[in-house]
């Protein structure tokens, strides 16, 4: 083992600090943290010079082969610190037993209020794509659709909304909402 010579210490030193350029720049580390691993380089050289034999490698290499042995060291750290485990969300559970049987008994009162067409349209598109249902009930894709926003505008009516699980009903009114033609009215049965 040979001492460590100025000369031999610089020249360390501008390799550490490439390498923790080049690492710091590939693993998105931030940018401020080059130097502290550019110092761990040296440290880790420093305390491995020891083992260094003359016969076996350049002192370059050898710097070089413990350096990229202590990046890979610190890389393993980084991604070992990203594995821990976390608490996860609680998922949503979905609408419960009681839930499920009041959006029926909903379902059913509409439905009962509809006229025939809708009502045979609302079990159509429950089973089918439009175009199918439209060959089902009998009747084009123009009057599926129209027939989707008269549905549509029924359940909203009576409170059946996408956000109807959520806890946010609201029981809508004949009166919250403004005649447009062909729009279905739950409250007197008729279309505008």
């Amino acid at each position: 083992m040979a001492d460590l010579t100025l000369d031999q210490v610089l020249p360390i030193q501008n390799l550490a600090k490439r390498k923790a350029y080049a690492f710091v720049r590939r693993y998105n580390i931030p940018v401020d943290e080059n130097e502290d691993v550019a110092s761990q380089l040296v440290m880790a050289f420093i305390e491995r010079w020891p083992k260094y034999d003359t016969e076996r490698a350049s002192v370059q290499t050898f710097a070089s082969r413990i350096m990229d042995k202590e990046l890979m060291s610190l890389l393993r750290y980084r991604l070992a610190q990203c594995r821990q485990v976390r608490e996860l969300p609680v998922p949503n559970t979905g609408p419960n037993t009681e839930s499920i049987h009041q959006f029926r008994m909903d379902l059913d009162r509409v439905m009962a209020t509809m006229p025939e067409a809708l009502s045979t349209t609302v079990f159509a598109l429950s089973q089918y794509s439009t175009v199918d249902a439209a060959d089902v009930v009998g009747c084009s894709r123009q009057t599926i659709n129209t027939r989707k926003h008269q549905i549509r505008n029924a359940f909203v009516a009576a409170g059946i909304t996408p956000s109807y699980f959520a806890g946010n009903r609201k029981i809508a009114t004949a009166y919250d909402y403004t005649d447009l033609p062909g729009q279905y009215h739950p409250a007197t049965s008729q279309l505008s």
